[in-house]
C-alpha cells in the first residue's frame, strides 16, 4: 500500500464541522468537476473531504489549497493513481491503509479504505474511515472484507465517522451493513433529498454512519451528470 501525502498548516477540528463525501468517479482534473468542487467547497465549507474513486497524481493537491491530504491508492498507473482520498483542514496525526485481500471479478482490481484520526480542540480525537467497498463478488466475500474493517474499528474509542461507496446493491450486502453498524455502534445518517444518492435495485450505495458526535443535517446534492454518484454533505457537533 503506499500513500499520497501533501501537508498544509491546521487548526484542531472545531465542535462544529462539516464534511462532504463523494464517489467522484475519476473525473478530477476535468472543468464540469472543477467547477462543481469549487461550488461545493464555497457552499458547505467542509473540514474534511473524503473521495471514493480520486485522482491521484501531481495535480491532485491543487484541488484543495489549505487542507492535508492523504490517500490510499488501489490502482497504481505509470504516471497516475486512483483510490480514497481524504483531505483535512485540521491535521491528520495518523494514518492506516487498507487494501482488499480479494480481487474483483473480470476487471482483478483490489479495492481501498483509509481511516484517519483528526485532533478536537479539546484534545479529543475524530477517526475518520474512508471506504470504497469491493464490488464483483460474492456477499460472503464483501461481508469477509468489511469484517476486517470491523475488527480495526472495535479496537477503538471515541468519536468516529464512517462514510464512502459501500456498493450495497443486494439484500444480504444491506443486512450485514446494518450488522457492522450495530456491532461498532455506529448511527446512520438521514438526509435531505436522500433520493439523489446513487441506488442499484432500489438500495443506497452511499452511506454515512457516526458515534460520539450529533448529527446537525445531512444532504444529498444533485450534481448532475458531473459524477455517477451525488456527493453527501454533513454537519457534526462535538
Amino acid at each position: 500500500m503506499r500513500h499520497y501525502r501533501s501537508e498544509a498548516a491546521g487548526s484542531p477540528l472545531p465542535d462544529t464541522f462539516s464534511l462532504l463525501s463523494w464517489n467522484v468517479h475519476k473525473e478530477m482534473g476535468r472543468p464540469p468537476f472543477d467547477k462543481t468542487l469549487q461550488s461545493l467547497l464555497a457552499t458547505g465549507s467542509p473540514e474534511l473531504i473524503l473521495f471514493q474513486e480520486a485522482v491521484l497524481d501531481a495535480r491532485t493537491a491543487d484541488h484543495f489549497p489549505g487542507y492535508n491530504v492523504s490517500a490510499a491508492i488501489n490502482i497504481d498507473l505509470r504516471h497516475r493513481q486512483y483510490g480514497v482520498l481524504t483531505a483535512a483542514r485540521c491535521p491528520i496525526h495518523d494514518t492506516v491503509g487498507l487494501k482488499t485481500n480479494r480481487r474483483e471479478m473480470h476487471i482483478a482490481t483490489r479495492k481501498s479504505m483509509l481511516i484517519t484520526t483528526h485532533p478536537f480542540e479539546d484534545g479529543g480525537e475524530l477517526t475518520a474511515v474512508n471506504l470504497h467497498a469491493i464490488n464483483f463478488v460474492s456477499a460472503a466475500v464483501f461481508v469477509e472484507e468489511i469484517e476486517r474493517l470491523r475488527v480495526v474499528l472495535q479496537q477503538r474509542t471515541g468519536a468516529l465517522i464512517v462514510t464512502g461507496d459501500f456498493n450495497t446493491w443486494s439484500r444480504k450486502r444491506m443486512e450485514y451493513l446494518e450488522h457492522f453498524a450495530a456491532a461498532v455502534g455506529l448511527l446512520p445518517a438521514a438526509y435531505i433529498n436522500g433520493h439523489h444518492i446513487k441506488q442499484r435495485f432500489s438500495k443506497p450505495l452511499d452511506h454515512l454512519y457516526y458515534r460520539d458526535v450529533t448529527l446537525l443535517a445531512a444532504e444529498a446534492v444533485d450534481t448532475g451528470r458531473v459524477s455517477d454518484h451525488n456527493p453527501i454533505l454533513a454537519t457534526f457537533k462535538r
